[in-house]
């Protein structure tokens, strides 16, 4: 396969410039929210297992069971 590379002017210069630029910034920027959002699903599952870690420890069976009549249809 053959390709064309493109002159070199300033202008085309000036753009590669650019687009190496922007490419940096993202890259920092991804590897910033990957992070983050990596940190905020664990924080969910901690919380999550800390509440039902709660729930499971205050847990008062309910005595509507006692009350109902033994000839009840169920």
């Amino acid at each position: 396969m053959f390709f064309r590379i493109p002159r070199l002017t300033p202008g085309y210069i000036r753009y590669l410039q650019t687009q190496a630029a922007q490419t940096v910034v993202q890259n920092r920027e991804g590897a910033v929210m990957a992070r983050m959002a990596t940190l905020l699903g664990f924080m969910g599952i901690g919380v999550s297992g800390y509440s039902s870690r709660q729930l499971t420890l205050n847990y008062n069976p309910s005595s509507y069971r006692d009350s109902i009549p033994s000839d009840f249809p169920i």
